[in-house]
């Protein structure tokens, strides 16, 4: 019997595309720490971790590579980045001014805040407090959604752009203790409950506290 290709489907149901479980594999140990700042991914280590074969593999790293994620070395493989402070610096300052906006524009436009964001908030609790990559994932597609809730398309794609760098700075954060789990869940809510009630003030006041940890972090990592 022939051997089963990467894509073909496992306990009768569809697998996921190689591509995108390698991808999803090699981000996530880059976002736990098992793929170092600095280290190299070699195709055949990446491979193994995987599951699948080099093709797929190839692409999720030219897809990590785009993200910023890593830089390909050709017959090195592909390097993880170093997260540096002056590019989280402005990371901050373009986040606070995405998010900043979006809740102005729910507040004046007196929009409805998504029910769906009060679900992530209960997934984000819910969730084990040593499972920091789903809490990040979760945090990651919170504030995407406060975002897309003001209604405009381009901003919302310019803040996707910053989902891979936000991702990594919300991990290194929990991980070095700079941000506490429960107190983000309350800020959270904080949010929402800020939102929901068109107050700009008290939102806008939410946020710049939930982003406190940031300069933290920022002063540790490496210029």
């Amino acid at each position: 019997m022939a051997a089963a290709s990467d894509d073909e489907t496992t306990g009768g149901r569809a697998a996921k595309p190689a591509g995108q479980r390698a991808y999803a594999a090699i981000r996530a140990g880059i976002l736990g720490g098992a793929f170092p700042p600095g280290g190299f991914i070699e195709e055949g280590q990446a491979c193994e971790l995987t599951g699948v074969s080099r093709t797929p593999v190839r692409e999720a790293l030219t897809r990590l590579a785009a993200e910023g994620f890593v830089e390909l070395h050709p017959r090195r493989g592909a390097m993880v980045r170093p997260l540096l402070g002056s590019e989280l610096r402005d990371l901050l300052e373009v986040r606070r001014m995405i998010e900043s906006h979006a809740i102005r524009r729910i507040c004046e436009d007196r929009r409805a805040v998504p029910g769906g964001l009060y679900g992530l908030c209960e997934s984000r609790e819910a969730a084990s407090v040593n499972d920091l990559l789903t809490s990040v994932e979760i945090n990651t597609r919170f504030h995407h959604g406060i975002v897309e809730a003001a209604g405009n398309g381009v901003l919302t794609k310019a803040y996707e752009g910053l989902h891979a760098s936000l991702g990594r700075a919300s991990m290194l954060s929990l991980q070095m203790k700079f941000g506490d789990s429960d107190l983000i869940n309350q800020e959270h809510r904080e949010l929402l409950d800020a939102l929901s009630a068109h107050d700009a003030e008290a939102a806008l006041a939410v946020l710049q506290r939930h982003l406190r940890p940031i300069p933290q972090l920022m002063a540790v990592l490496p210029a």
